[in-house]
């Protein structure tokens, strides 16, 4: 198990959508909930070839809210929240919604009906129906279950470039769904390749400044982990171009030893037989190895 212990990012421009995160909740602040719905939705939109620029953690405070959504939407393609849209006092992600847009709310009737009708909450002074209360200006997206094929039961809700989400990671990555598989169809995905390195980054920093400068298209970064037995760094290229990147990378590879390259799988459980077998292709003795897997099988 390798633990980075930082990062180093040599940026250059590459002309990619942008989003910012904003996740809502005091107990989020407070330490009594780990947010890991952050994580989950950069994980997914980087797959999407969009750059997170931000990511905001704020209270349940309608003036805050209003002013985070206002202030990240006029500089990102995409505004993605998680939290704050249950029935509870403290839920009031919508109405911060609202206001950031000069809007009101309302009942959404489709709401009232999944609330009515799926949910069985036939009361309407049941808190439950705030759920449906979202902006006027607001529509609704189902998305499709990527299991099932079928429109999800609930939907998120978006305004303008503002698309908001549950907080309880259950629900969310649920839901979060729907939007991956739409910006996967749509957006242009990064090209990325990762080089492990067995030295530390003073051995090969010059040779990292020198290949950013000659290319300007490409983006680097540098990272190096601890307690690690078989690199001690990874440098990352990417660029919206394969033909950029495999340049950039023998460019790297060339400015530097050959020997302090390591062959490194971080997936070897995808595809193991092929590589399995590609493996014996290039080994002298096979037949050690075929013999060892068999004994243990």
């Amino acid at each position: 198990m390798c633990a980075q212990v930082s990062s180093k990012f040599y940026a250059t421009t590459v002309n990619h959508p942008t989003a910012g995160i904003i996740v809502i909740g005091d107990e989020i602040l407070k330490g009594q909930v780990k947010d890991t719905n952050s994580y989950y939705m950069c994980n997914l939109l980087y797959k999407c070839g969009i750059k997170v620029k931000k990511i905001s953690v704020i209270g349940d405070n309608i003036e805050e809210i209003s002013k985070e959504i206002r202030d990240i939407s006029n500089k990102y393609t995409y505004v993605i929240t998680s939290g704050g849209i249950g029935p509870t006092h403290d839920d009031v992600t919508y109405e911060g919604l609202a206001k950031a847009f000069n809007d009101k709310l309302h009942y959404h009737p489709k709401l009232v009906d999944i609330i009515k009708y799926q949910f069985g909450i036939n009361d309407p002074s049941s808190l439950a129906y705030k759920m449906a209360q979202i902006p006027q200006k607001a529509s609704l997206k189902f998305g499709l279950n990527p299991s099932t094929d079928k429109p999800n039961t609930y939907p998120y809700v978006v305004l303008e470039n503002v698309y908001v989400f549950p907080g309880s990671p259950v629900f969310f990555e649920k839901s979060f769904q729907s939007l991956y598989q739409e910006l996967l169809s749509i957006s242009k995905k990064f090209i990325k390749e990762e080089l492990f390195i067995n030295a530390r980054e003073h051995i090969f920093v010059n040779a990292l400044s020198t290949v950013v400068k000659e290319f300007p298209n490409v983006t680097f970064g540098s990272y190096p982990v601890n307690n690690c037995r078989y690199f001690k760094a990874f440098v990352t290229i990417e660029s919206d171009n394969e033909s950029n990147v495999q340049k950039a990378k023998q460019r790297f590879y060339k400015l530097n030893p050959a020997d302090i390259f390591v062959d490194f799988d971080r997936t070897p459980h995808i595809d193991c037989i092929t590589k399995y077998n590609k493996f014996l292709q290039s080994c002298l003795r096979p037949s050690i190895y075929e013999q060892s897997l068999e004994k243990l099988r």
